[in-house]
């Protein structure tokens, strides 16, 4: 039998104040172990096992901004929003913040004022370094100076797109030691007296400026997720705006990053791959699109089924009106890494997929998030509705909670990531039940 999550939510809604914070549905497929919960906005996030009961909390001084997760060393690393931000789109924090068990700050970084601000992802890099997305302010008139078209642009310009790698220094604070800057990727071809004019089509591997261009949105981009591969040396990027993800090359220099040369790749900071909506890049039709405001794009990691493929949270699912979906795709990458460039229209068709059998019944229009578990299954979160479930391969749920509410309204919660019970950051732990 299969269940949809939002059948069982109306369940949900019917009593709130019974059901808040509430396993709803558990089956004997469900996979042992915890799930990290930890609604936006919230100075609490907090462990569950798999009978819905809270074996541990943490608490910080700020509000969650979008993602938190467990380090191998059991600690909490969470973005968190700083009250005085100057730029306040949503996903916007400024500060990233270790926790210990007992919620002590081990380390914390911030980058917050009125041109730059730290937004919605962090990513631990098997050098112990950080990868963090950052917003950068460009005025009105620097944006029509990189092509962008005068009438298209909003009075407060753009917010531009940066990678940073940042190297902590213990307990506070660290060294930017590598970037990444959209700004030096450019196109456009309205003005062809600028460095970056050019064909959009046979320039598909650079940024149409103009693309999403609207006077009334300073931010056309809007990366919201963040991966690394170790294997390849690449980064993973989710672009909201654009509804495609992007492959870029990290092992270049900061100077390789700005160019088109350089890097394993031989391209420098150029994109390696994008693949959702060949209309950004003036390469397809609208029948062509694939994704649409799509979050949490990952790598499957080594040892899970379908490792190396790429799972995402594609929130409205071209063709089905106010409907999501999970997506597992194969994109064309030989074992080196390298992607067959006459493919850009690749994968055709997702590897895997969930759509709930009533495409109305799961929906959630922005945030959410999905996870690969060991035994095939995959573990949702379709944050609007705060609703955190599992898959079988089949798409049967079988395991399903709620994550709480407030004045009457669910909360949200950007992700939810599930750990086995012996996961080795917390097997030194005194775990406890509410």
């Amino acid at each position: 039998m299969t269940h949809t999550p939002v059948f069982v939510f109306a369940l949900v809604t019917a009593s709130t104040a019974l059901y808040a914070q509430q396993l709803v549905f558990a089956d004997a497929k469900a996979t042992a172990g915890y799930r990290l919960v930890a609604p936006l906005n919230s100075q609490e996030a907090w462990l569950v096992d798999s009978n819905g009961k809270t074996v541990h909390r943490w608490t910080s001084s700020y509000p969650l901004s979008s993602v938190a997760y467990l380090l191998p060393n059991g600690n909490l690393l969470r973005t968190a929003a700083l009250a005085d931000r100057s730029i306040r789109t949503g996903g916007a924090g400024g500060r990233i913040e270790e926790l210990a068990w007992d919620g002590t700050v081990v380390w914390s970084f911030e980058l917050s004022d009125s041109n730059y601000v730290l937004h919605h992802d962090v990513r631990r890099l098997p050098n112990g370094n950080y990868l963090m997305l950052l917003w950068e302010r460009k005025s009105r008139l620097q944006t029509i100076d990189a092509g962008g078209i005068p009438e298209r642009i909003s009075r407060a310009g753009y917010l531009n797109e940066r990678i940073i790698e940042v190297r902590p220094t213990y307990p506070e604070g660290g060294d930017i030691v590598w970037h990444w800057n959209l700004w030096d990727h450019l196109v456009q071809n309205v003005d062809p007296h600028k460095e970056n004019y050019g064909d959009i089509a046979t320039n598909w591997d650079r940024i149409d400026i103009n693309f999403t261009a609207d006077p009334a949105n300073d931010d056309p981009f809007h990366l919201n997720s963040l991966d690394y591969s170790p294997e390849f040396d690449q980064i993973l990027v989710s672009n909201r705006n654009f509804s495609e993800i992007w492959v870029i090359d990290h092992s270049t220099t900061t100077e390789e990053a700005s160019s088109s040369y350089g890097g394993r790749s031989a391209k420098g900071g150029r994109l390696l791959y994008r693949w959702g909506n060949p209309q950004a890049w003036a390469g397809g039709q609208p029948s062509d699109q694939k994704l649409s405001g799509q979050h949490n794009a990952h790598w499957i990691p080594p040892g899970l089924p379908g490792a190396g493929n790429i799972l995402l949270f594609n929130n409205i699912t071209p063709g089905f009106d106010s409907s999501s979906s999970v997506l597992e795709l194969t994109l064309p990458a030989d074992p080196t890494g390298f992607y067959d460039l006459t493919e850009k229209f690749q994968p055709a068709a997702p590897t895997w997929s969930y759509l709930s059998p009533e495409p109305r019944a799961f929906y959630s229009s922005f945030i959410s998030g999905a996870q690969r578990l060991p035994n095939g299954n995959t573990l949702i979160c379709s944050g609007a509705q705060a609703n955190i479930f599992e898959v079988t391969p089949d798409g049967e749920i079988v395991w399903l909670y709620f994550a709480g509410e407030a004045g009457g309204r669910p909360v949200n919660v950007f992700r939810s990531y599930w750990y086995p019970l012996d996961f080795e950051g917390l097997r030194n732990t005194l775990l406890y039940v509410e």
